[in-house]
Formats: structure tokens, C-alpha cells, sequence
């Protein structure tokens, strides 16, 4: 049995020797990126005039994944061969030779000129064939005191169009709106938003103050820093029991003025009030009614072709063929001119310092019952 087993043992020994002796394969090393002092890259359009460039102080590459990781890329985007927009981030990765541009960290589009439009975002993918930059990160868009910010953003470089989606939100001094999505155009500052449209003012200096405003969609210009709220529109201040309902009206930060071209109307406290049009200048807290001014309030109607009201000092001003009718002797008042004042109670009373007024009233008829003489006493 021992000489059995040694047999094994010896009959075993070639082939544990040979398997000692096999040569393993040697797996080779990934190749090392290569590291560049620099990167430039160039493109040109059909027509040979630069599309597009692309530099950075420092860039590994990757031959086998045909990938280069560029640290702070700066770049230039041409329209017609002219620079359009500058780019820059705090690291790239281009990829298959330029095909590809994903730009993250700090990343800025800069519309060239005068307008100081930055649009930005924490991750870009350019894509250079397609004109097309998607920013899925932090999008926003800034210009003058406009800044218009969203989910994610698609820029269309070949149409300056700049498509906004998700939860749209534009704000600027003292104005915060929120719509569904939203589109801007580079070249104009036009701006187009899909409703509805909310959102909310809070005056300077007026601490706690917060006015609501609501409408069916947006248009503007961030450029012009203007904002149409297109109709319906309501305006509502609960501070001042006030609500406005209008249709298009204007929002001018530039110059805080809140005005409608079209019929409007409106409430303050128990004072009712329509017109032609308005014009409220915030900063100097006077609403102003332009044309067909209509005052209602109990027991009186007031019409005149223009109104002014302060809400600061609560004076009212009535100019232009006033008429007031008060219910009591159903008097009529005209005048050229009115002086009003709104009261703790929220009612207008009028006045006429030192104006020609002309008054109509009508006297209750002396009761038919002849009345006893009252007896007389010494």
C-alpha cells in the first residue's frame, strides 16, 4: 500500500513541477493621462469663421477614454464670427475631442455689450453640434435687479432663447413672482411666463407689510425692468383693507409704478373705486385715476374725470366736471374741484375751500296735518 502511494507521489511530481514552472501573463498598466501646461481648443463654421473656442491653464488627458479634465476653462461662443457670449467654470471635462463640454463649479455665461446679462449655473453640459447648453444644476439668470432662477434651463445659443422650467421664480426690488416656466431672449430682455402667476411685494420701510398679487400669466422685459401680469389681475394689500382687480398691468421696478391702461376696479376699506385706468406711484404712495374716475361709498357716488389719492396723508382730490350725490334730500353737488379726506371709519368726506360750488336738493313737501298752535303763557 505504502509503495502504492508512493507511486502516486512520484507519478505526481512532473506534473505539480510543470505547474510550478508556468509563466504567468503580466497584466499591463493603465496608461498614465497625459498632462498638458495647457489646453486650446478651436472650431470653426461652415463658412471658416471661429463657432467656438475653449482654453484652460492646465488639462489631463485621457487617450483611451478620449476625455481631458480642464481646470478653470475659460471660452468664447461666436455668432456669425463675431464673440457672442464668454464662458468660464471652475473645471471641465471635454470629451471625445470637444464633442462634449460639461462645465462645472462656478459656471457663467456672459451675454458680450452693455446689457451685463450673466447666466449661471453649478453644471452645464454643452453640447456644441446642437447650439444647446442644458443647465441641470442652480440655473439663474441675472441682469440689472431682475433675477430669474428655476428647476433646470435649456440655453438655445443659435436663437438666444433661454427656456426656464420647473418652479419658475422671478424677483426684484421689493417684488417676488412665481410662475410655471418661463422664457428669455438674450439679444431683447423680452420675457414670456406661462401662468398662473403668484406672488408678493413687501414695501421698503414698511416692516411686516406683505401685499399679495396674483394673474393668469407674465410678460416683460428685464432689460427695461419692466413686468406685465396679464389678466385677470388682482392686487391685495390686507394692511390697508385694499384689492384691486384690473386687467394687463404694468409693474415698473425702475421707477416703483403699478399701472393699468384698461378699465380697473377696486376697493378700499368701505370706499369703491373705478376708472378708466391707474396709475399708483409707490414711492410717493399717490394713486392716481387718469380718466373716469367713480368714487361709491354709503349714501354717496362720487364721478369726476380725474382722481388722486394719497394713502400716505388719506387726501383725496377730485378734478374736472365732479359731481357728488348724496342719498340724503337726493342732493347733487358739480364743481370743478373736491377736496376729500378718508377717515378712521374708511369713508371719504368732501369738501370745496374757496371753490364755486353748485348744489341741487330736494325738500320733503310740509305734512298736510295742520299742526295746533302751542299755548301761549304770561
Amino acid at each position: 500500500m505504502r509503495t502504492a502511494l508512493a507511486r502516486a507521489l512520484i507519478v505526481g511530481l512532473p506534473l505539480v513541477a510543470l505547474l510550478g514552472c508556468e509563466r504567468k501573463a503580466i497584466k499591463p498598466k493603465d496608461p498614465q493621462p497625459f498632462v498638458f501646461r495647457s489646453l486650446n481648443l478651436r472650431q470653426q463654421d461652415g463658412k471658416g469663421r471661429p463657432a467656438w473656442e475653449l482654453i484652460s491653464p492646465q488639462a489631463r488627458y485621457d487617450l483611451q477614454r478620449r476625455v481631458a479634465r480642464a481646470t478653470e476653462p475659460r471660452g468664447v461662443i461666436y455668432a456669425a464670427g463675431k464673440p457672442r457670449y464668454k464662458v468660464e467654470a471652475t473645471s471641465g471635462l471635454v470629451i471625445n475631442d470637444g464633442e462634449v463640454i460639461q462645465l462645472e463649479g462656478k459656471v457663467r455665461i456672459v451675454v458680450l455689450g452693455p446689457r451685463g446679462s450673466v447666466i449661471s449655473g453649478d453644471r452645464v453640459r454643452w453640447t456644441p453640434s446642437r447650439s444647446l447648453m442644458e443647465i441641470d444644476r442652480k440655473p439663474l439668470l441675472t441682469e440689472r435687479q431682475s433675477r430669474l432662477s428655476a428647476t433646470t434651463a435649456r440655453f438655445l445659443l443659435d436663437k438666444d432663447k433661454l427656456e426656464l422650467r420647473g418652479t419658475t421664480r422671478l424677483q426684484q426690488p421689493e417684488i417676488d413672482l412665481r410662475v410655471s416656466r418661463a422664457d428669455w431672449l438674450a439679444d431683447t430682455g423680452a420675457l414670456m411666463a406661462a401662468g398662473p402667476v403668484k406672488g408678493e411685494r413687501r414695501p421698503a420701510g414698511e416692516k411686516g407689510t406683505v401685499q399679495t398679487v396674483t394673474g393668469s400669466a407674465l410678460e416683460g422685459n428685464t432689460r427695461e425692468e419692466v413686468v406685465d401680469l396679464l389678466a385677470p389681475v388682482r392686487f391685495v394689500d390686507p394692511s390697508r383693507k385694499a384689492v384691486l382687480e384690473a386687467q394687463r398691468t404694468r409693474w415698473n421696478s425702475k421707477e416703483q409704478v403699478l399701472s393699468t391702461a384698461l378699465p380697473f376696479t377696486g376697493v378700499v376699506d368701505q370706499l369703491h373705486v373705478a376708472g378708466d385706468s391707474l396709475r399708483m406711484l409707490l414711492g410717493e404712495k399717490t394713486a392716481i385715476i387718469p380718466s373716469g374716475c367713480r368714487l361709491k361709498q354709503p349714501g354717496e357716488r362720487l364721478q369726476a374725470r380725474e382722481c388722486r389719492w394719497n394713502w400716505g396723508t388719506q387726501a383725496i382730490e377730485a378734478r374736472g366736471s365732479v359731481q357728488l350725490e348724496r342719498d340724503q334730500n337726493q342732493q347733487i353737488t358739480r364743481s370743478e374741484q373736491l377736496f376729500g379726506k378718508v377717515g378712521d371709519k374708511g369713508q371719504a368726506e368732501f369738501t370745496t375751500p374757496g371753490g364755486r360750488v353748485f348744489s341741487e336738493l330736494k325738500v320733503p313737501p310740509p305734512s298736510k296735518e295742520r299742526r295746533q298752535p302751542a299755548p301761549v303763557t304770561f
